[in-house]
């Protein structure tokens, strides 16, 4: 809208003024209508009221803002930061279990693989029946297993069956804390994911700065179209002031006893010229024509600072309930670290459990299945060999008899021979011969035998009993059956 003019506008032609004077003729009907327009359009001013407490409040929002924006940045950081923290104590302990299970898996393989060969072993024990030539008659049949003392493989046994039970229920216990550990984790995930975050990044930072600067440029532009109002106000005023009965026709149209700038009975204002009347008028007849543009204008920036606000409070609310949230988190956090500390107290109960009692009963366990598979298996092939050694000391002594009869013939025939020659001697020169000359003249040879010596065992040596002729010895040693003595002979080279 124009502004009033000065007094050096009665400079312009007199054809200017003709010119306006006959486009826009005024009377004081108008006058007053645009008058009472220019008032009402004043009310506007609550708009701008309006508009003061919206910068007011969107200048403390902006304020609020910049705390919140940092503060929520930094918690993020701060949660990201636990979070991987929390995550790799997790991780550390998957890394034990595993290590641990899989440990557990390859030595629970090898003791049951040493526990299936020593079966085996006591199968072929259990299988082998002891030959009835070597047990007293009447005997019931035995086997190898029957010679040994199932005692330590049972003790054994039980004492593997318990450390592994010992292992599992560690184990559970481990299970049971790492679930716990996983949900808290899981309800973290779920609660950071569920949080409000602001839609800001670095390439789209916060618009608050933008929308204030722009509710600002509302203000002022709201603020200076009212200025404009209120200039023609004024305008109206003095062009009322200027017109005889203006006062009277005011209050008659409005009800008000006098113009703001004074009354009837107020000196009367400073006079001017025609000329200047005109150019007054030519102007307050073209603002007037703006008025209402103007307040829809005012009004259109006070709903535009109305929706700005609403932006930047639902931005700061966004914020705020981001900040809400995220305290949540960060008591979820320090709950879960608390938390922590027993999961790890259970881990290192495991591995440590693991070390000083699961691992080494197991390996123990390895070793004895084997060194008792060991022993039995030497146990069965010590038994063949005996089979072969009876054979051996049967064949040794049959050999020694027959050599020692032959010996005993021998001797037999010498002692004959030597009888023959002494009786021919006498019989030729024992007529001659005094029988003092030689004490040993008439004495018969002397006669020699081949027999066993006596022997005991060496129990009977402890118990002082009498030794064992031949006889008995020859029965002590079994005649063993070759079908016998040829399969002793194959499992103790295929042993070997």
């Amino acid at each position: 809208m124009a502004s009033p003019p000065s007094p050096a506008s009665s400079t312009t032609s007199a054809s200017s003024q003709r010119s306006l004077h006959q486009n826009r003729p005024h009377t004081l009907e108008d006058l007053v209508t645009h008058f009472v327009a220019s008032k009402r359009s004043l009310q506007t001013q609550t708009i701008l009221w309006r508009a003061n407490d919206i910068v007011t409040s969107a200048r403390e929002l902006l304020e609020e803002n910049a705390v919140l924006a940092a503060k929520n940045t930094s918690i993020i950081n701060i949660v990201d930061e636990q979070v991987d923290a929390l995550e790799a104590v997790r991780r550390g302990i998957d890394v034990v279990e595993g290590n641990v299970q899989a440990e557990f898996k390859q030595l629970l393989h090898d003791l049951d693989t040493s526990f299936a060969t020593l079966n085996s072993t006591l199968a072929v024990l259990r299988e082998t029946p002891i030959e009835s030539a070597l047990q007293p008659s009447g005997t019931p049949q035995k086997h190898l297993y029957d010679f040994i003392d199932n005692t330590t493989v049972s003790a054994l046994e039980d004492s593997l069956r318990a450390c592994i039970d010992r292992y599992n229920e560690a184990r559970s216990s481990l299970e049971e804390s790492t679930d716990a550990f996983d949900t808290s984790l899981e309800n973290l995930h779920s609660s950071i994911v569920n949080v409000p975050k602001t839609p800001v990044t670095n390439s789209t930072p916060s618009p608050i700065p933008t929308l204030y600067h722009g509710l600002e440029g509302h203000a002022r532009e709201a603020a200076q179209a009212f200025q404009s109002l209120v200039k023609h106000y004024d305008l109206c005023v003095t062009a009322l002031r200027h017109t005889e009965g203006g006062a009277a026709a005011v209050t008659q149209a409005t009800g008000d006893v006098s113009l703001p700038a004074g009354d009837d009975h107020s000196p009367p204002p400073e006079p001017i010229s025609e000329e200047e009347r005109q150019e007054m008028l030519s102007v307050l007849e073209r603002d007037a024509q703006e008025v209402e543009d103007v307040v829809t204008e005012i009004r259109e920036h006070g709903s535009e600072m109305s929706y700005l606000l609403s932006q930047i409070d639902n931005h700061i609310t966004h914020l705020r309930n981001e900040d809400s949230a995220l305290g949540s988190i960060l008591k979820m956090i320090a709950n879960i670290a608390k938390e922590v500390k027993g999961h790890i107290a259970t881990s290192r109960a495991f591995h440590t459990s693991w070390l000083d009692d699961t691992r080494p009963t197991l390996l123990n366990g390895i070793e004895e299945w084997e060194n008792q598979r060991d022993f039995y298996e030497r146990f069965d092939l010590a038994y063949a060999e005996l089979l072969v050694e009876i054979s051996s000391r049967r064949r040794r002594h049959e050999k020694a008899k027959r050599k020692a009869e032959e010996a005993q013939k021998e001797l037999d025939r010498l002692h004959a021979e030597d009888e023959r020659a002494r009786e021919q001697f006498t019989l030729a020169q024992g007529d001659f011969l005094p029988l003092d000359i030689w004490p040993g003249l008439r004495d018969p040879p002397r006669r020699y035998e081949v027999r066993a010596v006596p022997v005991l065992r060496e129990q009977e040596l402890e118990e002082g009993e009498e030794a064992h002729d031949t006889d008995v010895v020859a029965k002590s040693i079994p005649q063993l059956g070759r079908n016998v003595v040829e399969r002793a002979l194959v499992r103790v080279k295929r042993r070997m």
